[in-house]
């Protein structure tokens, strides 16, 4: 069964829910039950680590479509530069 991770915009505590997909009802805090839950949608694990939450402040990294030296967006071999 699939999972879907919620943060809270009340407590802001993040939360796990399983549930089929076809399943359309609302969602809680598991903490403290506010129905004020958005959904964080998550990125698959890279070779090079993890992505962080889409929308939460993260910063992008080097794709493997530039061949992993730059961003695409500038010519720097380092993306932290871009």
């Amino acid at each position: 069964m699939p999972s879907y991770d919620y943060r809270c915009q009340e407590c802001r505590e993040p939360f796990t829910v399983e549930r089929s997909m076809s399943d359309s009802s609302e969602t809680s805090c598991t903490a403290c039950g506010s129905s004020n839950v958005s959904r964080i949608w998550n990125m698959f694990i890279r070779s090079g680590g993890t992505t962080p939450d889409v929308g939460q402040g993260s910063a992008r990294k080097a794709s493997s479509s530039s061949g992993g030296h730059s961003c695409g967006s500038c010519s720097s071999h380092s993306c932290g530069t871009c």
